[in-house]
């Protein structure tokens, strides 16, 4: 009962300090913007009518609903996305470092992406960063469990041609953008893969939410069967659970999930890997409550990153994947070091 008592205030407490960090980062930026004035719009927009009676600028309107709102919303999917995919391959490898990029996802991503913005018309087609970025994505990850699967499965075999592919697309992106002639292209290619929520658009949000719904659906539709794997393949099967099947929905799922995410934001690191286990640092390893744990607290770690790096930065756009990576790793490393739970236990 107090298990209970805890979890609900956990997703209360994470719940308000959504709303309310989503709050102050509309208001953070070159433009200083009022939390009472922001709400008044988005109601009004939301309801398509003038509820409060008051005018205000269209240039106020349009920072809040048509570039800053959608940040926000963008920062909270993608981050709940990435959380998820980091349980999902933490999971299926049973490796507490795993994250959603141990299948090489995002240096296939960020080799697809820079191949658009250097190479997109030299072969008489042209496609946008995000498609390209999607295709490769996916393409890598089906290569890699290809490869995986040949022979015996192993989890440790997984992992090892996942870096190895890494490697591979990582090299190529570099050399793409070392030989990169266009100025321009090589700044676009440079932002795009350090990650950034930047130019979010509303028509960006209801796919992402769509697919980020299903995912989160599926895998706690599979909490029973997630929990029985961490015991082991031999033990999983013992008990029922066709371990075959889960890997694949597993890496299609992953596959998806952060095919898409990367599209729309490049390569934000970190997330994966840190929220997990802050989520069974606080909930334990059941399943059941680490998904929904999990998925909260990246939207909110996500959100949390960006509003507070624009308002260091108020007139310059650093990429949120930096931010990530040079907060997150000592985050990590410090846990590590901590070594304050058991890992599956």
């Amino acid at each position: 009962m107090k298990e209970k008592k805890s979890f609900k205030k956990l997703m209360i407490v994470s719940s308000l300090l959504l709303i309310f960090i989503g709050t102050m980062g509309i208001t953070v930026g070159s433009v200083d913007l009022s939390p009472l004035h922001i709400w008044k719009i988005v109601i009004n927009r939301v309801f398509e009518k003038n509820i409060f009676q008051i005018e205000w600028k269209k240039s106020t309107e349009m920072i809040v609903w048509n570039l800053r709102a959608p940040r926000m919303i963008l920062g909270i999917l993608c981050g709940a996305g990435l959380s998820l995919v980091g349980i999902l391959m933490q999971a299926l490898t049973k490796n507490s470092l795993a994250s959603p990029y141990i299948l090489g996802i995002s240096s296939g991503a960020s080799t697809g992406a820079v191949l658009s913005i250097v190479l997109g018309g030299v072969f008489g087609f042209k496609f946008s960063p995000g498609v390209g970025a999607f295709i490769f994505g996916t393409l890598t990850a089906f290569l890699v469990f290809y490869l995986s699967g040949r022979g015996s499965f192993s989890s440790t075999k997984l992992v090892l041609v996942g870096v190895a592919i890494s490697s591979l697309f990582s090299g190529i992106t570099t050399f793409l953008v070392t030989t990169a002639k266009n100025e321009n292209d090589l700044r676009g290619a440079m932002f795009w893969i350090s990650g950034s929520l930047a130019g979010a658009r509303w028509s960006q949000i209801f796919p992402i939410f769509i697919v980020l719904l299903l995912g989160i659906l599926i895998t706690y539709y599979k909490y029973r069967e997630l929990n029985i794997l961490m015991s082991g393949d031999d033990v999983a099967e013992s008990l029922g659970v066709d371990v075959k099947k889960l890997r694949i929905l597993i890496v299609l799922l992953s596959t998806f999930l952060t095919g898409v995410i990367v599209s729309v934001t490049g390569v934000i690191g970190f997330v994966g890997l840190v929220i997990p286990h802050i989520s069974r640092g606080l909930v334990g390893s059941n399943h059941k409550k680490l998904i929904i744990t999990s998925v909260l607290l990246g939207g909110l770690f996500l959100l949390t990153m960006d509003t507070l790096t624009r308002y260091l930065f108020k007139n310059q756009e650093i990429p949120i994947g930096v931010i990530t990576s040079i907060i997150g790793a000592p985050f990590f490393m410090s846990m590590l070091r901590k070594n304050s739970y058991r890992f599956g236990g």
